[in-house]
């Protein structure tokens, strides 16, 4: 029976328990393309809980290469900033990936300033961006 944290929600828990078990391939086809493995495994990311100026409480993902791969919305304690993240591991668990790339004939182009994220934080501003 696998062993579960206490403090990680169900769906979260199920996801640790298979990330920890070996990965064993299944056996190739006769016509298969051989794909080089990696040389290292990455390392876990760290969820980071900042001060924001004017007050509350941003999360940022980091990976392990200290590199921002998400900001969050402002939050206004640091009780509902855990809670955001608890948010996020719950939802990234159960989560599928949905190709929103896909838009309709004679739709606006997606801005690179645009987005929720952006209006939120200014460090989210791309420099390149032009409003």
């Amino acid at each position: 029976m696998p062993k579960f944290s206490q403090g990680l929600p169900s769906a979260a828990n199920r996801a640790h328990f298979f990330r920890s078990r070996p990965f064993v391939p299944a056996s190739a086809a006769p016509d298969a393309v051989p794909v080089p493995e990696l040389a290292v495994r990455s390392t876990p990311g760290t969820f980071e809980i900042v001060r924001v100026d004017g007050g509350g409480f941003l999360l940022r993902l980091v990976d392990g290469d200290g590199m921002v791969l998400a900001l969050s919305r402002t939050y206004p304690d640091l009780s509902a900033a855990v809670k955001g993240v608890e948010a996020v591991r719950e939802g990234a668990a159960t989560s599928h990936i949905s190709d929103q790339t896909a838009r309709p004939p004679g739709a606006d182009p997606i801005r690179a300033d645009s987005g929720p994220v952006n209006a939120l934080h200014p460090s989210a501003q791309p420099e390149n961006a032009h409003p």
